[in-house]
């Protein structure tokens, strides 16, 4: 078996795109989720500030429902991407690899 007849392989092709999908999947949503933690967590210290000034008074069990609600959806919407892909062992391995670079 040479090389040639190795790549035109439909199921290596289907990996190979199932790797690049996951990897361009991976380190996207690592760093985006890396900004939104950052701006979430900006946004609980800015209320806590203020609240311990008294200039807001914060339903807290509110604020954690709504929290719950946003990380469900992130949750919800990296389900719904790993559902199309032709090759789920590929995109596997290139989302681990992008999530670690």
């Amino acid at each position: 078996m040479n090389i040639e007849s190795l790549l035109q392989n439909e199921a290596i092709k289907e990996f190979g795109a199932g790797v690049l999908i996951g990897f361009t999947l991976g380190y996207t949503f690592k760093h985006v989720f890396k900004f939104f933690v950052l701006l979430l967590g900006l946004y609980l210290i800015g209320l806590i500030y203020l609240s311990n000034k008294g200039v807001v008074q914060v339903d807290w069990q509110s604020l954690q429902s709504w929290v719950n609600y946003l990380f469900q959806g992130f949750k919800n919407f990296m389900e719904s991407i790993k559902a199309p892909v032709a090759s789920l062992g590929g995109f596997t391995v290139g989302f681990a690899l992008g999530m670690k670079f």
